[in-house]
């Protein structure tokens, strides 16, 4: 396989593309689901890049120069952004004849500019130039995608001025709180011109501090009566041994202890999958993977025709082994000293859920944590039908939001309250405003 290029690829669409698939089948990707731009954004290696896609916000709020930019780091690791882009919360989705695109009423890119971005390299159509190239640990991960988000803001001299925010879940529960962290703490190094002016992060169902994320499986799924005492005994002791070699640092050993207690816990309760307990089906996410390696698709986004898009690498999964129980936790708490952050999961995700969350956030070095601990847990409902959203309590820098009726992948489950709560959240209106006079909290 050929290396990326480490030129930037710009890619602009101003009339429909109709494309043909093979069989006689009619690919179709409409003008309004074209990218604004798209391609790939240097990094080093030599020879290196990440491939993006990005789409302006189709009603702002604002004037364009103050419009929010915010960035979508997927999971895994290894799980392509593009996933979240066609399957939860981009413009547009892939139907699942995996032929057509169907358009999404609850897009992030309503009142934002929305950012794909697919890392680590090795990640979806981001191509390593070798296997040797892929990221092992966060601080390279991190560095890739401020240097390529400093290519993409050198795109359009609007962008280094508009409020950045930074989110994405699962596996970027650790992506988004290194990268934010290392974000701050380069910013007054750099010429202004290179600075990203981040204003915020947020994390869905995140798994950020794995050793204590890992000791809550048994009672998250005992006390909602998917296994029984002696089965919760059972995964306790599997919990135990992964906590165990967590805390002796020995990584790849913990990070399969994990493994055992994720898949001890499956096969106890029968479900679909773990990611969200109400499914009698696995996320059906197969059309995006179909769709994406259409040759007249990959032309239209501006990707490599040479790669194949797979939705989750397992090389970035072999490459990032040892990562997998190391904590970000640090880095957490550093960002909540700077700038705000949004914690949010769906009620039924037995992975990276509430219970798992709380966990780790109960002790984070933070001296706000008192008062977020003491404030309020509101009842939250969507606008105009008034239908049960979820549960918000805030205070100071802290938002943490439970999502009802979702799961793992929040923004496909619930569409509506997901994009009532990161609109609301970014913009500090709805159950994230502003009361009084001390700061943020939760609306009266």
């Amino acid at each position: 396989m050929a290396p990326a290029s480490p030129v930037v690829v710009l890619v602009f669409f101003a009339v429909t593309v109709p494309l043909s698939a093979a069989a006689g089948a009619t690919l179709v990707f409409p003008k309004e689901a074209l990218p604004t731009k798209s391609g790939y954004l240097p990094i080093p290696p030599a020879n290196a890049s990440l491939f993006f896609a990005f789409y302006e916000a189709t009603q702002p709020l604002t004037a364009p120069a103050s419009t929010p930019l915010l960035l979508w780091l997927q999971g895994g690791p290894g799980c392509s952004s593009l996933l979240g882009n066609f399957f939860e919360l981009g413009p547009y989705f892939v139907t699942p004849d995996a032929e057509t695109l169907s358009p999404n009423p609850f897009a992030w890119n309503r009142r934002f500019g929305l950012l794909f971005i697919d890392s680590p390299l090795g990640t979806g159509f981001s191509a390593a130039p070798s296997p040797a190239d892929i990221p092992t640990n966060q601080s390279v991960i991190a560095a890739h995608i401020l240097a390529a988000l400093q290519s993409f803001l050198a795109l359009d001299p609007s962008f280094h001025a508009r409020p950045f925010f930074l989110a994405g879940e699962s596996y970027a529960g650790k992506y988004v709180p290194a990268t934010g962290a290392h974000i701050l703490d380069v910013n007054p190094t750099l010429p202004e011109a290179r600075r990203v002016n981040l204003r915020g992060v947020a994390i869905g169902n995140g798994l950020t501090h794995p050793v204590a994320q890992v000791a809550t499986h048994a009672d998250s799924a005992y006390f909602t009566g998917l296994i029984n005492a002696r089965q919760k005994r059972e995964l306790e002791e599997l919990q135990a041994e992964a906590v165990a070699l967590t805390r002796a640092e020995r990584w790849r050993e913990a990070s399969d202890a994990r493994g055992r207690v994720l898949s001890r816990l499956q096969n106890m309760t029968g479900l679909a999958t773990l990611y969200d307990a109400a499914k009698q089906r696995p996320y059906q996410t197969e059309p995006v993977a179909a769709f994406l390696n259409r040759a007249e698709a990959k032309a239209a986004l501006g990707a490599r025709g040479d790669v194949a898009w797979e939705e989750c690498s397992d090389a970035v999964g072999a490459a990032m082994h040892a990562d997998v129980m190391r904590s970000v936790r640090p880095e957490a708490e550093s960002l909540l000293r700077r700038t705000r952050v949004l914690l949010y999961q769906g009620v039924r995700d037995l992975r990276d859920g509430v219970v798992s969350t709380e966990a780790w956030l109960g002790g984070v070095g933070w001296h706000g944590l008192h008062a977020f601990l003491d404030a309020d847990r509101a009842v939250w409902r969507t606008r105009g039908d008034g239908e049960l959203a979820g549960y918000v309590q805030c205070s100071g820098a802290l938002s943490h939001a439970v999502v009802y009726g979702a799961g793992h992948l929040v923004p496909a489950d619930n569409g509506r309250a997901a994009q009532e709560m990161i609109e609301d959240w970014v913009l500090q209106a709805g159950p994230f405003g502003r009361r009084g006079g001390d700061g943020l909290r939760c609306a009266a």
